[in-house]
C-alpha cells in the first residue's frame, strides 16, 4: 500500500515541478526580451554622442602641435642672432717652472697652490760646484788677458826689429857695394904696380946685361956690375910684391862680390817687414779672441751660478709642485707651474656656428661655480683651424672610409669687468653665448 502510494505521489510532485519550472522559464525570456528592448532603446539616442567624440583626439593633437609650434618660435626668437656651447672652459696661459741647472735641491721656499709674485724664491739648488767653475774661469780669464798683453807687446817688439833689421841689411848692401868699388880700385892699382915693376924689371936685365959686357970688357968697374945686380934684384922682388898684390886685390874683389850678395841676401831675407807685423798682429788677435771666450766662458758659468736659485717668472698660484728638499733634479725638470691670475675663456663651437663670430663681438658667460650668476666677455681671437688640425694624429680624409664629423673651433673669449670677487681656476666649466646679430 505505502509503495503504491509512493508511485502515486511521484508523478504529482514531477507534474508539479514541471509546471515551476516552465513558469520560472516564462519570466526569463520576458527579462531578456524587455532587457534588449531596452538596449535598442538606448542605442538609438546614443549614436549622436558617439559621433562627437571622435573629434577629441584631433583636438589634442592639434593643440599639441600648436603648442610645439610656439615653443619652438619662442625659442627661435630668444635665440636669433646668438650662438651658444657647453663645451667651453676658462683657461689660463700656464708658465712651467724648470731647473736650469743639474744638483741637489737645498730648500723648497713655497707651498703646494700658494700664492707668489714675480721674482719670488721658489727653490734653491746647491751651489757648490758652480762656485768652484766660476774661480776656474776667472783663472782662465787672466790667464787669457796676461797672454794678450804679451802678443800686444811682441807686436811693437816685432815691429821695431823688423825695422832696424832691414835698415841694417840695407847698410850693410851699400857699405859692401862700397867695399866692391874699393876692392876693384886696389885690383887696378895692383895691375899697374905689376906693369911698373915688370917695366924696373927689364930695365934692371938690361943695365945688368950691359953692366956684364962692361965688366967682360974692363970698361967698367966691378961695382957699377954689383950696383946693377943688385937693382936687378930689387926690381925682381918688386915685382913679385905687385903679383901678390894683384892676387891679393882680385881677392878682395871677390870678397867684396860675396859680402854683396850676403848683404842682398839680408836684405830680401828682412824685406817683408809687413808680413812679419801682420803674424805679430794675428797673434795678439788670436790672445784677444781667446780673451773674449774666457769671458764670455765666465759669464756662463756665472749664469749658471745664478740658476741654482729658481724665481718665479709671473704672478700666481704655484699648482702642481714637482720637487722636495733633498731631490736631486736634472735641467729641464718640471719644479712647479704657475697659473697666471689673468684668464680667459676657450669656447670650441661647431663649425657652423662661427660663419658670422668675428673677434669684437660681446658675449654671455656662465660658470658652473657660480651658477646663478652671468659674466660678460668680448670675443677676442678665433682660431686659424679646428681643434682636430692640431692634435697629435691629425685627420686624414684622404685614407680609408670618409665619415663627415662635425667639427669645432676654438674661439677664445677675454672677460669684461670681471668682478673683483670671483676667483676662477683654469679648467673650469662653463657655457657661452656669442651675440654674433651684432
Amino acid at each position: 500500500m505505502q509503495a503504491e502510494s509512493r508511485r502515486e505521489s511521484q508523478p504529482k510532485r514531477m507534474s508539479e515541478s514541471t509546471i515551476k519550472l516552465e513558469s520560472s522559464a516564462k519570466p526569463e525570456k520576458a527579462e531578456k526580451a524587455e532587457k534588449a528592448d531596452a538596449r535598442a532603446a538606448a542605442a538609438e539616442p546614443a549614436a549622436t554622442p558617439a559621433k562627437k567624440s571622435g573629434k577629441k583626439p584631433f583636438l589634442v593633437l592639434g593643440g599639441i602641435v600648436a603648442v610645439a609650434l610656439l615653443a619652438y618660435g619662442g625659442y627661435e626668437l630668444l635665440t636669433a642672432g646668438k650662438e651658444s656651447t657647453d663645451d667651453a672652459q676658462v683657461s689660463a696661459d700656464l708658465v712651467p717652472v724648470a731647473a736650469r741647472v743639474a744638483g741637489q735641491v737645498l730648500h723648497v721656499s713655497i707651498r703646494e697652490n700658494q700664492h707668489v709674485k714675480k721674482g719670488d724664491l721658489i727653490a734653491t739648488i746647491d751651489d757648490a760646484d758652480y762656485k768652484a767653475k766660476v774661480k776656474q774661469a776667472e783663472a782662465e780669464l787672466a790667464s787669457a788677458k796676461a797672454q794678450q798683453a804679451q802678443a800686444d807687446s811682441q807686436v811693437s817688439i816685432v815691429t821695431a826689429t823688423s825695422t832696424g833689421n832691414l835698415s841694417s841689411a840695407k847698410a850693410a848692401y851699400s857699405g859692401s857695394s862700397v867695399g866692391v868699388a874699393s876692392a876693384d880700385a886696389q885690383v887696378a892699382s895692383a895691375q899697374a904696380g905689376l906693369v911698373r915693376a915688370e917695366a924696373d924689371v927689364k930695365k934692371a936685365e938690361t943695365d945688368l946685361n950691359r953692366a956684364k959686357e962692361l965688366r967682360a970688357a974692363n970698361a967698367a968697374p966691378q961695382e957699377q956690375l954689383d950696383n946693377a945686380q943688385a937693382t936687378y934684384d930689387l926690381a925682381q922682388a918688386s915685382l913679385g910684391q905687385m903679383k901678390a898684390q894683384l892676387v891679393a886685390a882680385q881677392e878682395g874683389k871677390r870678397a867684396a862680390f860675396a859680402r854683396v850678395s850676403e848683404a842682398a841676401g839680408r836684405v830680401a831675407q828682412n824685406a817683408p817687414i809687413d808680413a812679419q807685423i801682420a803674424v805679430a798682429h794675428a797673434a795678439a788677435d788670436l790672445a784677444a779672441a781667446r780673451v773674449q771666450s774666457a769671458q764670455a766662458a765666465l759669464e756662463l758659468t756665472k749664469l749658471q751660478l745664478s740658476y741654482t736659485q729658481v724665481f718665479a717668472p709671473a704672478d700666481g698660484v704655484a699648482s702642481k709642485l714637482g720637487v722636495h728638499d733633498g731631490q736631486l733634479v736634472a735641467p729641464g725638470q718640471q719644479v712647479v707651474q704657475i697659473v697666471p691670475n689673468q684668464t680667459y675663456v676657450i669656447a670650441n663651437f661647431k663649425e657652423t656656428q662661427v660663419g658670422r663670430m668675428r673677434p669684437g663681438q660681446m658675449a654671455k658667460i656662465e660658470v658652473d661655480a657660480f651658477s646663478h650668476r652671468t659674466f660678460e666677455g668680448k670675443v677676442e681671437s678665433i682660431s686659424g683651424g679646428t681643434g682636430a688640425s692640431f692634435s697629435l694624429l691629425p685627420a686624414d680624409n684622404a685614407s680609408g672610409n670618409f665619415v663627415k664629423v662635425v667639427q669645432r673651433v676654438p674661439v677664445r673669449i677675454a672677460w669684461v669687468n670681471l668682478p673683483s670677487d670671483v676667483s676662477l681656476r683654469a679648467g673650469m666649466s662653463v657655457d657661452a653665448e656669442v651675440e654674433v646679430g651684432q
